[in-house]
């Protein structure tokens, strides 16, 4: 629930009832997840905005009743703050952004997932808190479109601090939305997305000078597999990465075998060092152990290369990867 320096700190925690109780060890908590399981109440967060609290990284998950004005008034006590994560708070509104933004300016990460009641007014507002941002996540926000990148581009022009850039399951998002964010990020380092019926690779194509920093690309659709991205279009896409290192594509290729996809790949991108897949075929424990056997023959095999390859599992509600050398 909290992450501390202090083992007591932690405890205390871990009681359900006694959870808010964490105010009277203002000086040890650096990390606050709060969640439904706590049972949170405005009043709750009230107390905790009198706790002089000294957190680096809040996480709000789920939490049905807390309001903007409560958190507010959290958000107002901890300027300092470096990270912020909202999930899925359903009372939560834009008046939330533009306090964010009024109180929180030095933040370097923010994640916002399953927000349904942020707008277009909301994200508009958020344009102007991701000046400083370097890692910025939005997921599943029927709210976001390409006027938010084009705000933002006009907000900051160069976007120098941004590293990463995570944009999954936002159905109103195209290629010419996440262009206009890489046109912005000279130094973006790893680059997340979805496929869609407007988003596929070609939301790379933007000229010889973006995307020359990116080193991590992840192309994810574990929570739909409607969408599939031909594996030509794939080796042509990553064709423009001269620096690539890691490429992750879960539910989202239909690669078959090994020995064709790899060489391909690596003609495409001779720089790759890590390749992890879920393939979009894995319907039956049998094509599971098979594709298991043919990943450690493959690393067995070509030790001497410097590409490895992963294979993710889904384990409860997260993916996971074998490590299969």
């Amino acid at each position: 629930m909290i992450g501390s320096s202090e083992r007591e700190a932690q405890g205390i925690a871990t009681r359900e009832n006694d959870f808010f109780k964490i105010r009277n060890y203002h000086d040890f908590v650096k990390h606050l997840h709060i969640s439904s399981i706590c049972y949170p109440s405005n009043d709750d967060i009230y107390n905790l905005s009198d706790a002089h609290l000294k957190i680096d990284t809040l996480e709000l998950e789920d939490c049905r009743i807390i309001s903007d004005n409560s958190l507010y008034y959290l958000l107002e006590k901890i300027p300092n703050l470096s990270e912020l994560k909202l999930n899925a708070n359903k009372n939560l509104t834009d008046f939330t952004i533009q306090n964010i933004y009024n109180c929180n300016k030095k933040l370097i990460k923010l994640s916002i997932k399953r927000q349904s009641r942020f707008s277009k007014f909301g994200f508009n507002m958020l344009t102007k808190c991701c000046s400083g941002i370097r890692s910025l996540e939005l997921s599943h926000l029927n709210g976001l479109n390409d006027t938010f990148f084009q705000s933002w581009c006009r907000e900051s022009i160069d976007m120098n601090y941004l590293e990463r850039l995570d944009i999954k399951h936002c159905n109103s998002i195209t290629n010419k939305g996440i262009q206009q964010a890489l046109l912005a990020s000279a130094n973006l380092k790893k680059l997340s997305f979805s496929l869609s019926n407007t988003v596929n690779i070609d939301a790379l194509k933007v000229n010889k000078y973006c995307c020359r920093n990116l080193e991590y690309l992840e192309i994810d659709n574990m929570d739909y597999d409607n969408y599939e991205l031909n594996i030509f279009h794939l080796f042509k896409g990553i064709k423009n990465l001269p620096h690539l290192k890691v490429l992750s594509l879960i539910a989202s290729v239909k690669i078959g075998s090994l020995k064709f996809f790899i060489p391909k790949l690596l003609e495409a991108c001779p720089t790759l060092e890590k390749l992890y897949i879920l393939p979009l075929s894995l319907s039956k424990k049998k094509k599971d152990d098979e594709l298991i056997e043919e990943i450690k023959a493959y690393n067995s095999l070509h030790l001497d290369q410097n590409l490895k390859v992963f294979l993710y599992r889904k384990k409860e509600d997260n993916l996971v990867f074998n490590d299969l050398i």
